[in-house]
This record gives structure tokens, sequence and C-alpha cells, in this order.
């Protein structure tokens, strides 16, 4: 799955530029260009100033979690994500998966640092309506709605489905800090030809406490034996 630049009116992916760059404050958006960033900062503002005060207030209590959580979605990359909304949301719910979002919860674990696709355990994957929404994301929904339904005309532009939206809790290893993460998840004509998996749950925990990055995950998902070193 390729990332889209979210300038108005661009068609720029991370496969036809060279490459995308993330909003500094807020690390949602991707831009492929100074311009395009500026361009898109009106209606992006309110929900990069609510994201990014809330890694502010992370970064006080926990400042290494942002780093090794960024390493980490960085590492296993947009397909794990991908697959997740897919599983959970789009083939259990296709006509109804917009009304609502997956949750995966993650716990920071000792790792070396040169794998950072390590660096977190499997807690928990779940499926809620999206009226809870809010409780989860502590009266931010006016902008992370805002954001999605850009997503979604963002996806459309690009000549795709959609988007579905997947919330990352990533708790630090002392419990003393917990990051919690809006990510739009744009779906392609490609990521409806996933099989429906009856034990997807198991299959999420075994990919992140395994270690499974992208691509391995594609020829994990093929059906190959992928071994992890």
């Amino acid at each position: 799955m390729s990332r889209l630049c979210a300038g108005p009116s661009c068609f720029n992916t991370d496969q036809s530029a060279n490459q995308l760059r993330l909003c500094g404050k807020c690390k949602a958006a991707h831009y492929c260009s100074k311009e395009c960033q500026r361009r898109h900062w009106p209606s992006h503002r309110l929900f990069c100033q609510k994201q990014g005060a809330q890694i502010s207030m992370v970064l006080a209590e926990c400042p290494s979690l942002h780093k090794t959580y960024s390493l980490w979605r960085k590492s296993m990359g947009a397909f794990l994500c991908t697959w997740i909304c897919v599983q959970g949301l789009v083939l259990k719910f296709p006509h109804g998966y917009r009304t609502k979002f997956m949750v995966l919860s993650i716990i920071e674990r000792k790792h070396d640092p040169s794998l950072p696709q390590t660096a977190f355990a499997f807690h928990d994957v779940s499926i809620h309506d999206m009226c809870r929404l809010q409780d989860l994301l502590r009266g931010d929904t006016d902008e992370v709605g805002s954001h999605m339904v850009e997503s979604e005309r963002l996806a459309k532009r690009h000549g795709h489905i959609g988007a579905a939206l997947l919330v990352i809790q990533a708790t630090s290893s002392l419990r003393t800090a917990t990051l919690v993460r809006a990510v739009p998840v744009v779906l392609t004509l490609e990521d409806m030809a996933y099989e429906k998996e009856e034990h997807w749950e198991d299959m999420t925990k075994d990919i992140i406490n395994e270690a499974i990055d992208w691509r391995r995950m594609r020829k994990w998902e093929a059906g190959l034996n992928v071994a992890v070193s």
C-alpha cells in the first residue's frame, strides 16, 4: 500500500515521488513538498494541533516512547495497519465498516535498538462502534472525524475505495504513559482481494510478537514459511 500526499489536488504517492515527508508536529499527514503542506494547512490545522499536543504530553511523561513508536511503525510498514482494518472491519462489515473503528493495543518491551520492529508486544485488538471514539480520544472526535472525511476524499481522488480508522494505543514498558494515535487507513481494490481469516486476532498477535515486518508479511500472508531473525 503506497502513502499519499495530502496536498490539495496533488496525486503524488511515495511511489511516484522520490520521498514523502511526515508533518513534523502530528506525524500523521504526508507531503511531497512544502507547497503541498502549506496549501493543506487550513484544513489540517485543528487535527494537527490536537495530535501534536497529545504527543507533547506523552513526551513529558516518557521522552523515548514516541520515538520508539515512530521507528516501530516505520519498520512494520503501512501493510500491517491495512491488514488489520481489512480483516477486522471490511471483511466482517462490508457495508458498514465506516460506522466502526479498530483499536490495536501494544506494550513496549526490551529490544535491540537495531531491530525497531521488535519494540512492542501485542496486548489486544478489538472492534468498536464510532460512538465510543469520543471516550478513547478524550474529546478530539471532531478533529479526527474531519481528518477521516479528508482521508476518504484523498483516497477516492487517487482512485481507491476509501478509508478506515485504526486507533493505536502504545504503552510504555513501565506503564507510565500511553500514546494514542488515530491512523486513517487507505483501502485499495487490491486490499479487497484478501481472504477472510477466522483467527485474524491470533494472527495479528503473531505478526507483532514475532516482528514480521511488511516485507516478511507479504511472504507470510502468501503462505510461505518466514523465519524471524
